[in-house]
């Protein structure tokens, strides 16, 4: 067996540290090349999402629109049905003075707030009567 001498030693290590910085170099170029690499094989899945996700806000947003569209409506004819209820005069009194109090909450206004401003003043004279 040979002698190794300090100065081999050296040599060796320094050959060794050399081989390792290279093989550091190539490791970080061939990561940055695979990198590129599935990047640009992802970018068809990245815009595919990109358009889903945008396709998807547009659907939200046209529902929204279509549901205020709905509630507006459901409000308009449940409006509607309360005028009928308070006009009806085959209804007792009491029940379209409660619809009417849920109408004016509901926003409904005009004409008929003020047929139901006559109605409880007509039964509060009612009421006086039966009290007398």
């Amino acid at each position: 067996m040979e002698n190794i001498t300090i100065g081999d030693m050296q040599h060796i290590l320094v050959n060794l540290a050399s081989i390792i910085a290279s093989g550091g170099v190539v490791c970080a170029f061939a990561l940055k090349i695979g990198k590129k690499i599935l990047n640009n094989s992802l970018d068809p899945f990245t815009k595919k999402i990109e358009e889903l996700e945008k396709a998807r806000i547009e659907q939200h947003e046209e529902t929204k629109r279509e549901l205020l569209i709905v509630k507006k409506e459901l409000n308009k004819n449940s409006l509607n049905t309360m005028k009928n209820t308070i006009c009806n005069e085959n209804i007792p009194i009491t029940e379209r003075l409660v619809v009417g109090k849920e109408y004016i909450e509901k926003g409904g206004n005009g004409a008929v707030k003020i047929y139901l401003h006559k109605l409880a003043e007509e039964y509060e004279n009612e009421l006086k009567k039966v009290d007398k």
